[in-house]
């Protein structure tokens, strides 16, 4: 019986998602370790991850909208309207409290994700097509702001800086904020009404409807939710890099959505947990520092990048199949 007991718990654990997505992780980092051996010191690992963290901060909001059944291509585009409008007004009132830009940030990536909830949610737009739409139109908002200029380390106050590479207890605060991110993420939608509600509509906007969970207003939540995220990335990034443009941002949300996906988080909605999604991102923080240390690899990156969204979809929808004849399986059992 305990023998049993234990059988299945191994068959569990090894059958997990997330088992297998640490197998490939330490697999990644062995082989990194081999060809790169000086990728391991901790200064490479913190500056990995410091370089990486808007990354996770993305695909944290990207997730709440894939959760529902929805995506959000204009993550990017907020995140470079939020650091321009941002880096542009820090650099001509210098004296005020740094606390205000990011406070700013989330205002801004609010208002940008709510809109795209609006649309989405109460005008019943395709995700796609809105937030492709949104894509340009924030794009264009940042250019205008911008007047076209680039913003330098010289322009930059210290206190707006600190806000992403001062050191608390030997981590940049980046990285505490994206811990914190993170933290939330998992009470939120582990343990509380709402984060079941993106999770129920995502599974079976019918059922969910008779159960009476408004879908426009989830959606709107879920939208909201990625809209900050991206601001917020946004003022971190050009804190992080001491530097701005209009153009900051392109095709981030296509690394945030790899990160979903190779983190569990199914395309169709209603079906990921943080914790992969934690995993995700250190394993695509991985492989992009691995490809910056060899220069033979960074023309293709984006090739890479391409093959292991391509490699998630495909093993997220052998994972369903098989749980699905699994579940089939167990069912007949019972009969």
């Amino acid at each position: 019986m305990g023998a049993n007991k234990n059988k299945s718990m191994i068959s569990k654990i090894t059958e997990s998602r997330n088992f297998g997505l640490v197998l490939g992780l330490i697999v990644l980092l062995i082989i990194a370790a081999i060809i790169t051996p000086s990728m391991y010191s901790v200064n490479s690992i913190v500056n990995m991850l410091q370089n990486n963290a808007v990354y996770g901060l993305l695909a944290i909001g990207e997730m709440m909208v894939i959760l529902t059944g929805g995506i959000d291509i204009s993550i990017g585009a907020i995140l470079s309207l939020s650091g321009v409008v941002c880096c542009r007004l820090m650099a001509e009132n210098p004296d005020v409290p740094s606390i205000v830009w990011i406070l700013l940030a989330l205002v801004i990536g609010i208002i940008c994700g709510a809109f795209n909830g609006l649309i989405v949610g109460y005008f019943k737009m395709v995700p796609m097509i809105a937030t492709l739409g949104t894509m340009y139109a924030f794009r264009g908002f940042s250019f205008l702001f911008s007047g076209g200029e680039w913003w330098f380390p010289h322009q930059f106050t210290e206190g707006y800086q600190a806000f992403a590479t001062k050191k608390i207890i030997g981590l940049p605060s980046i990285l505490w904020i994206l811990i914190i991110v993170f933290i939330l993420a998992i009470i939120f939608l582990g343990y509380t009404r709402r984060g079941r509600r993106i999770y129920a509509i995502g599974t079976n906007r019918e059922s969910s409807q008779v159960a009476g969970i408004k879908e426009a207003r989830v959606t709107f939540l879920a939208m909201t939710i990625c809209g900050m995220m991206a601001g917020l990335a946004g003022m971190l990034y050009t804190a992080n890099y001491a530097t701005c443009s209009y153009s900051i941002g392109d095709s981030y949300e296509m690394t945030a959505i790899a990160i979903c996906i190779l983190g569990g988080v199914s395309i169709t909605g209603g079906k990921g947990k943080v914790d992969g999604v934690i995993i995700g991102f250190l394993m695509m923080a991985v492989i992009t520092y691995f490809i910056s240390l060899l220069p033979g690899l960074s023309v293709w990156s984006d090739a890479i990048q391409g093959a292991i969204i391509i490699a998630a979809v495909a093993l997220n929808i052998f994972t369903e199949r098989s749980a699905a004849k699994r579940a089939l399986k167990e069912r007949s059992a019972l009969i």
